[in-house]
């Protein structure tokens, strides 16, 4: 099996084949970018499908260069936004599927995965006051674990912008917390109290 490298020059040289595995090794984190952005499942498989589409048609502007993954993220991040502009302002968030099983890594302890499902819809009803590009920066860099410089490679910003859109959906994420759910806000956890 060629590697990802090998697939991605083949995919620039025009070959399906390759752009086929590739479009597998990539599509389960396409998917779950979009869908943290967008808040649901389907709205995430529609982003997908168009910025697979995209890259396709994109290829040959893609700078070997520079990681695959930053530019791939970018298209993902942008599509995602558009899309959720295209919904009028903030769009609706719709709950987890009932299985949200394969936008995570397998969790084998049923107590840890529970707590992961709420937190998981906690953040996307919150999600929903935040701007496009404050979710999308947010995602990318604490769901997703990017550094700031990459955030801010993949958005097309600065890091200063980044830092910005990050202090910003903190804000606003921290004092949803703090209105719906106090015991999870930094600061007012029992374990946080018993500690001290």
């Amino acid at each position: 099996m060629p590697d990802e490298l090998d697939l991605i020059r083949g995919a620039v040289a025009g070959d399906r084949r390759a752009f086929d595995e590739l479009v597998r090794l990539k599509r389960d984190r396409v998917v779950r970018t979009a869908y943290q952005i967008t808040g649901d499942l389907e709205d995430a498989l529609d982003v997908a499908q168009g910025v697979f589409l995209k890259v396709w048609q994109s290829l040959d502007k893609y700078d070997p260069k520079r990681k695959f993954d930053t530019w791939l993220y970018r298209v993902t991040s942008n599509a995602a936004i558009d899309f959720i502009r295209s919904r009028g302002p903030r769009g609706t968030l719709q709950p987890l599927p009932d299985d949200p099983g394969d936008l995570r890594a397998d969790d084998t302890d049923l107590e840890t995965s529970l707590d992961l499902d709420r937190l998981q819809k906690i953040f996307q009803r919150l999600a929903a006051g935040l701007a496009p590009k404050q979710r999308t920066a947010f995602v990318l860099k604490e769901i997703e674990g990017h550094d700031t410089a990459e955030v801010a490679r993949i958005m097309g910003v600065a890091e200063s912008t980044v830092r910005n859109h990050l202090f910003q959906a903190r804000r606003v994420l921290k004092a949803g917390l703090l209105r719906e759910h106090p015991e999870l806000a930094p600061g007012n956890r029992e374990d946080d109290e018993t500690s001290s």
